[in-house]
């Protein structure tokens, strides 16, 4: 399929991509690809995806200001700059990506050397030996008081048994102290993003530069944020009225995962842009950060244009009593995390990607509301990868009805017998469950490591995968299926194992484009495009028939050991001195005004007509699996 041409400038697509670290070579082709068909509109991920999903956005935008795909086209051979050699090495710069500091590199070089060992007594057999080459002075110090023992009298016996207490004790003493203090005093990670290796850039100086690159800014030039995607031309085209889009309109919609390790949930940024004007509603805990800290994060220029777009702690009017004292924000050197407009896109791909105990975790900082007040202090948030919580959020920019698709690429180990790429092109196919089949390995201890894996996979895919099987959502999912050599941890994969990825992922934007895209058609529509918005919208009035009832009973002024809604929205305009909810009904910054309790009003006679007119209206379809409509939080 031809990569040359352009896609139409209205015509658009979302495009989710999923995390796997090294796995993330799958993309660059896939994008490619698309962009000769649709204008990216809404891009997201986590982790790798993050990467990719930032790099994406920023081709995106230098093809809408200066018409031209030349970013596309470079990113399509992205796989092959990475496969490259490094001169006097035998290092890949996929490998030379990821550079450990001077604390942590022996764990980094047992990491490297165990790579790409199959089998679990192959793998711990690696380990061993990697320890034994990094701490190569506990080694030789043990051989040598095993020599000396041998000297000493003790026997030969005496001395071989002594060799492997003496590995143990050393090498376990030196891993311990490396596990326990270098790796905190790290971030927690072997690679902070930044290096040492003349030359060589590291992950974080090279992901800076292909942004800008992509974005066509030169490399003294402002680093791209997440503003300059929202006011990209291009959006919207002349047939959606703004008036009908959610404000502000954002041209190009990045949106990125990362995990807030101390809050215990994801985030999405930019985070959404606080109401304007005085509320006593905080949407969630402001965040912070102390360019001393993330000096060792950011290059230098990044890190310059945060400290020029943010403020120093201030305490927020009203908060005085409870929140800590300017001074206390001072002596930390605390500074306002850049409005989302300014935020840099190469920060929250950063954060994102944050791969535990490999790449160190990303410190901000935020106030610790649970102690009382007069005693809530500043508390680090470690931010670590996205795919932590979510690692496929193909939910992301879904609306009830579609305007144009959103594709997913997803990452799944190979199955055997069946195709590399797979994408559902029949509304019967693609909804069985996903099967994790370590039990059916040949050894015990691969089984037991197989539990343990599985534990952890299911805790961190279960949303994502029970997502991926429904209708209307896994039939737009291209599954790439990866072996167990091939990209996640495997840093050192050789140029032919890359090359073989990268066109994999190819493979998936080809299949999703002969389903959806028919260019035979003047409105360029197809039977997968058709059969989507179809099936979207059966599912909208299915998850609604299904709610409905509930909510005409609630609302039924005849229901019992309640207090009917219309008494409470007259309760509701009512000052507290008057008798009203004080200091104002919940959500609310005063009483209701008449045209707010009007609109109430309205809305619960159109939730009756509605229910009343919807009856029945949509038993024909049956979903496969049954979806169901939930509130959920923002993040």
């Amino acid at each position: 399929m031809d990569r040359s041409t352009d896609a139409p400038p209205d015509r658009f697509c979302d495009l989710v991509m999923k995390g796997g670290l090294t796995s993330g070579i799958v993309y660059p082709k896939a994008i490619a690809l698309l962009a000769a068909r649709y204008r990216f509109k809404s891009i997201g991920g986590t982790s790798a995806g993050a990467i990719a999903a930032a790099m994406t956005a920023a081709a995106e935008l230098n093809r809408r200001k200066n018409n031209t795909r030349a970013s596309f086209d470079s990113l399509a051979q992205l796989p092959d700059k990475l496969q490259e050699r490094l001169p006097g090495t035998n290092k890949s710069r996929l490998l030379s990506l990821f550079q450990a500091q001077p604390g942590t590199r022996r764990l980094f070089f047992t990491l490297v050397f165990a790579l790409n060992s199959r089998g679990t007594y192959r793998r711990i057999a690696a380990v061993l030996a990697g320890l034994l080459m990094a701490y190569w002075p506990a080694t030789l110090a043990s051989i040598v008081a095993a020599l000396a023992v041998f000297q000493w009298g003790a026997g030969l016996l005496g001395a071989v048994l002594l060799v492997p207490l003496a590995l143990l004790l050393s090498i376990g003493f030196w891993v311990y102290l490396d596990i326990t203090r270098k790796m905190p005093a790290n971030g927690f990670g072997l690679c902070r993003g930044l290096g040492l290796e003349a030359g060589n850039p590291a992950l974080t100086p090279w992901l800076h530069e292909q942004i800008q690159r992509a974005a066509g800014l030169g490399p003294d030039v402002d680093p791209l944020t997440f503003g300059d995607l929202w006011d990209a031309p291009g959006f919207p085209p002349p047939w959606i009225e703004k008036a009908s889009l959610a404000q502000p309109i954002r041209s190009i919609d990045l949106q990125i995962f990362s995990t807030n390790l101390a809050h215990g949930r994801p985030y999405i940024f930019p985070l959404a842009q606080e109401e304007q004007g005085a509320t006593r509603f905080r949407q969630r805990d402001r965040l912070y950060f102390r360019p001393d800290e993330l000096v060792d994060y950011l290059p230098a220029d990044v890190l310059a244009w945060m400290r020029s777009h943010s403020e120093p702690y201030q305490v927020e009017p009203g908060r005085e009593e409870s929140d800590p004292a300017e001074a206390e924000g001072r002596a930390l050197g605390l500074r306002t995390l850049p409005p989302s407009r300014d935020l840099p896109v190469l920060l929250a791909a950063r954060m994102s990607l944050s791969f535990p105990f490999l790449l160190s975790a990303v410190p901000l900082w935020a106030i610790n509301h649970d102690a009382p007040k007069g005693k809530r202090h500043f508390a680090c948030c470690w931010f670590s990868d996205g795919g932590i919580s979510s690692n496929f959020p193909m939910h992301l920019f879904d609306g009830l009805v579609p305007l144009w698709p959103t594709f997913g690429v997803s990452l799944e180990p190979k199955i055997a017998g069946r195709d590399e790429v797979y994408l559902p092109e029949q509304y019967e196919k693609g909804y069985g469950e996903r099967w994790n089949c370590f039990a059916e390995e040949s050894s015990p201890a691969s089984r037991f490591g197989g539990f343990l894996s599985a534990i952890v996979r299911t805790m961190q895919n279960w949303n994502d995968n029970t997502l991926a099987r429904m209708p209307g959502v896994r039939d737009r999912i291209a599954r790439v299926r990866l072996e167990e050599d091939e990209g996640g941890m495997n840093l050192n994969m050789d140029a032919e194992t890359i090359t073989r990825v990268s066109q994999r992922g190819e493979a998936a934007a080809q299949a999703l484009l002969a389903r959806f895209d028919n260019a035979a058609s003047p409105e360029r529509s197809s039977a997968g495009w058709d059969e989507q918005r179809f099936v979207r919208l059966s599912v909208l009035l299915k998850m609604i028939e299904a709610r409905i009832p509930g909510v005409t009973q609630a609302i039924d002024p005849r229901s019992s050991w309640v207090t009917d809604f219309d008494t409470l929205i007259d309760r509701a305009m009512l000052a507290p001195e008057q008798g009203g909810p004080s200091p104002a009904p919940p959500g609310y910054e005063g009483p209701l005004t008449q045209q707010q309790a009007d609109e109430l009003r309205r809305a619960l006679a159109a939730l009756a007509l509605f229910a009343s007119g919807s009856k029945g209206a949509h038993t024909g379809f049956k979903p496969v699996p049954s979806p169901e409509l939930r509130v959920r939080p923002p993040l």
